[in-house]
């Protein structure tokens, strides 16, 4: 009789109940279904389990991470009834494409294509499955030993949509101390976990933007729900409430709370420009009064994202130094920058700007905080803050990015439109 090998989830147990993710995977665009997630999910937990339980270290090892599968390890996946609806998301992995921007030891951007899952087979006499996983992986699951999230398999299993799934990943990523730093409020201080994010940005990581191929061009998938109201409808406040109510459930450590702290033009009409979330936790909550531990209602007091100023001896004014804003990932000290050169140039210019920034990050990985901090040092200047917008525009093309940088050993030519 064959020896059968250990499936991927044995006796439909859910193993450690942890796994981790490199935080490059979390802040990747959402292009997977809540069925698709939910089975990578069970899938990275297996994978640190065997590799753990074989004392594997290497990634020459890959190999030994073959899995076998049966319908009841589909079925702990997705339910009794959808085991079928399960094969047929297994299927599907094995053909979607993971798209990665990273940079190589030559400070050269390179793009990754790969998959989860590198083949998938069906036996077709004793109806068993076997999986097994891409070798590419293993810096993403596997080898972590910094800039990656522990989640916890029995949440993450329990979401029942993707963009659920993506709100949970985010808050465990900015649940622990992290405080954004935004050079737009100076004299602000932000409260740890709480997060800023511009519409676009948002609309980029939950997979709501038209993705393009950068070689070709070629769309890789559509634009969803252009309407402000309409994403907040479909994606946040649901998404909002699945997590909510499983924190209340004890079946989930981590929950959100949002608002639109400004917008374009004038007024409550005016076009959202960013967004703001606040993450709360079991050992960071909302508040310790149990009936205010809750998502905002309207009669609430308004959400207040800065610590509060002491009332006494005004202290000495905070400065930052270009290495402050390094404790921001690459990716929101790209939307900051983004931000900046919106608030200030016509798109044409910001166009410009921008990728003549984004040239120079791929030579050194310090630009944008270098570009932020000049920005900052300006802003603080009395006479720029009085100034017009004409005369802004005026200081950052002239003098903050063609001479100002030049501190930092790089400059930009200014923009003349044509």
């Amino acid at each position: 009789m064959a020896i059968r090998r250990i499936t991927l989830i044995e006796n439909g147990d859910v193993g450690k109940c942890s796994f981790s993710f490199n935080n490059l995977l979390l802040r990747s665009p959402l292009r997977y279904t809540m069925m698709e997630r939910r089975f990578l999910y069970k899938l990275s937990e297996a994978i640190k389990m065997r590799y753990e339980e074989m004392g594997l270290t290497m990634r020459d090892n890959w190999q030994n991470l073959v899995f076998n599968m049966t319908d009841r390890d589909l079925a702990s996946v997705g339910g009794n009834t959808n085991v079928m609806r399960t094969y047929k998301t297994v299927r599907s992995l094995a053909q979607k494409a993971i798209v990665q921007f990273h940079e190589n030891e030559d400070k050269q951007l390179v793009v990754d294509y790969f998959h989860w899952i590198d083949a998938f087979r069906w036996n077709t006499s004793t109806n068993d499955y076997t999986v097994r996983v891409s070798p590419e992986l293993y810096d993403y699951v596997i080898n972590l030993t910094k800039s990656f999230t522990v989640l916890n398999l029995h949440t993450a299993i329990l979401l029942e949509s993707k963009y659920s799934q993506k709100f949970y990943e985010i808050c465990c990523l900015y649940s622990g101390d992290f405080r954004f730093i935004d050079p737009t409020t100076p004299d602000e201080t932000y409260k740890k976990r709480v997060l800023k994010m511009s519409i676009e940005a948002f609309r980029f990581t939950f997979g709501l933007s038209e993705l393009h191929d950068p070689k070709t061009g070629e769309l890789l998938e559509k634009e969803k729900y252009q309407r402000f109201k309409t994403m907040v409808e479909k994606v946040i406040l649901p998404a909002q409430r699945e997590l909510y109510a499983l924190y209340k459930n004890h079946l989930c450590d981590v929950w959100f709370d949002f608002e639109v702290p400004d917008r374009y033009g004038r007024g409550r009409n005016g076009s959202p420009k960013n967004l703001r979330f606040y993450i709360y936790s079991r050992e960071f909550p909302k508040s310790s009064d149990a009936e205010k531990d809750r998502p905002w209602q309207e009669g609430d007091a308004l959400l207040f994202p800065y610590e509060e100023k002491a009332l006494k001896k005004a202290p000495k004014e905070k400065t930052f130094k270009q290495t402050d804003w390094l404790s921001l990932d690459g990716d929101f000290q790209r939307d900051t920058v983004r931000q900046l050169l919106n608030s200030y140039l016509d798109n044409a210019a910001a166009d410009y700007y921008m990728a003549k920034i984004d040239e120079e990050q791929r030579q050194s990985n310090d630009t944008y905080s270098q570009v932020i901090q000049v920005v900052y040092e300006n802003q603080k200047q009395a006479k720029f803050q009085q100034g017009t917008k004409k005369y802004k525009q005026k200081c950052l093309i002239d003098f903050v990015f063609a001479q100002n940088l030049k501190e930092y050993g790089w400059s930009i030519p200014p923009y003349s439109p044509e």
